[in-house]
């Protein structure tokens, strides 16, 4: 029942594609603000936690270059109740410009939890880019 109420309050179509385990792809849902809010909902809210995580997969993969997700992406990354969400940004964070990159990395580095910074710094310390490394750089884990 929680599952249906769930999928009625999404009208946007982005939990109908997200929550079937090998549904469809993130294409899919299309582009522009109401999507981008509705993948922010999803990832943040109380669905299955794999909706969540996708929903969070296909920010990075389609939005990254939007504040908003960059905003969200920030607290996700330095919160230890949105750990997996964190994770996927962390994992992903050559999928943002360098600069987002840089302002992400800075995020996690200004969370409180002493687990979910370690977490994150060996994540953001895998990037490709020099700049987002630097951060990280000599931070004890």
């Amino acid at each position: 029942m929680l599952i249906a109420l769930v999928g009625m309050a999404f009208a946007g179509g982005a939990y109908d594609v997200l929550k079937l385990r090998d549904g469809g792809s993130c294409l899919e849902l299309g582009t522009g603000p109401a999507v981008r809010d509705e993948l922010i909902a999803l990832a943040e809210g109380d669905v299955l936690p794999y909706v969540s995580i996708r929903a969070a997969d296909c920010l990075v993969a389609g939005f990254s270059g939007d504040a908003v997700v960059v905003d969200a992406a920030a607290r996700w990354v330095a919160d230890p109740g949105l750990s997996g969400l964190g994770i996927v940004v962390a994992g992903s964070v050559d999928s943002f410009s360098v600069s987002d990159g840089v302002v992400l990395a800075q995020a996690a580095l200004g969370g409180d939890d002493p687990g979910m910074r370690a977490r994150m710094i060996r994540r953001f310390a895998r990037s490709e880019r020099i700049e987002v490394r630097k951060v990280v750089d000599g931070v004890k884990p």
